[in-house]
């Protein structure tokens, strides 16, 4: 049989709506805590041995001999205020062109923040699912890890098959993140998709207060359950919590928790 093709890409910004600069194309572009724009085959390569998400999902990846990793971009900007609609078009204009170019494809996965604001989007995130979603319908399966300073949307859950969230702050786990997307994704290559659940919690977390070293984040992310390192349909099962990003001054704004488990 063929291998399994897997698109993948990335887009992040952590957003401040208090903030005093938008993000342009420019800061895209550029490399500053991580590299700069990458497309095709750079992607792969000029992430490899970072602790990206992204990179953990490609070294998860490089296990299955029947999965196929189609790189498409990776790029993020430092935090700052909303990025700019001229930006955000032009990047995901990028992902879904080269997606349909590249049509059929059998899963995407997509390493993004969670609290991406643009000049017209609250939700940056949803609209980019839901872009990508127009783009492979609604069976192929899409699935994405982001930040724990995520402000989860019903928008963003409902277009995704699986979200994964870091579990650390600071983020000592990104890779392995990308990595547990990787290991939730592959059942879903057979045709299984998880039920899932969300549910926001109606206040902020200060970000001084969203350590996970102490409690209570401490013995709340000590809790969750995980993707199996060898999954089986019948054993895919997950919860992640968002702590949320209060800076992102936006109606999603703040915790919420997501469960997946067999329907």
């Amino acid at each position: 049989m063929p291998p399994h093709r897997i698109a993948i890409a990335g887009f992040q910004h952590e957003t401040n709506t208090f903030g005093a600069s938008l993000a342009g194309y420019r800061e895209f572009e550029m490399a500053d805590s991580w590299a700069a724009m990458l497309r095709g085959s750079d992607v792969s390569s000029g992430t490899k041995g970072s602790t990206l998400p992204l990179a953990g999902f490609v070294a998860e990846a490089a296990r299955r001999p029947d999965w196929e990793v189609l790189p498409i971009l990776w790029c993020s900007a430092e935090p700052s205020a909303q990025v700019t609609d001229q930006a955000f078009d032009s990047i995901l204009g990028d992902i879904t062109s080269a997606l349909k170019a590249m049509a059929p494809v059998d899963a995407v996965y997509l390493d993004l923040h969670g609290a991406m604001v643009t000049q017209s989007h609250q939700d940056g995130e949803g609209e980019i699912l839901r872009q990508v979603r127009e783009v492979i319908g609604l069976n192929t399966p899409l699935i994405i890890s982001l930040d724990n300073h995520a402000n989860l949307t019903k928008a963003m859950v409902d277009l995704s098959d699986g979200i994964c969230l870091f579990r650390t702050y600071p983020h000592l786990d990104m890779d392995a993140t990308g990595a547990r997307a990787a290991r939730a994704l592959a059942p879903m290559l057979d045709g299984y998709r998880p039920a899932k659940a969300w549910r926001q919690s109606p206040y902020l977390i200060p970000l001084q207060a969203q350590y996970t070293g102490m409690e209570p984040c401490r013995q709340l992310y000590a809790e969750l359950s995980v993707p199996a390192a060898d999954t089986q349909p019948e054993s895919v099962a997950w919860t992640d919590f968002a702590l949320g990003f209060p800076s992102a001054d936006i109606h999603d704004c703040g915790p919420s928790i997501v469960a997946y488990a067999q329907t």
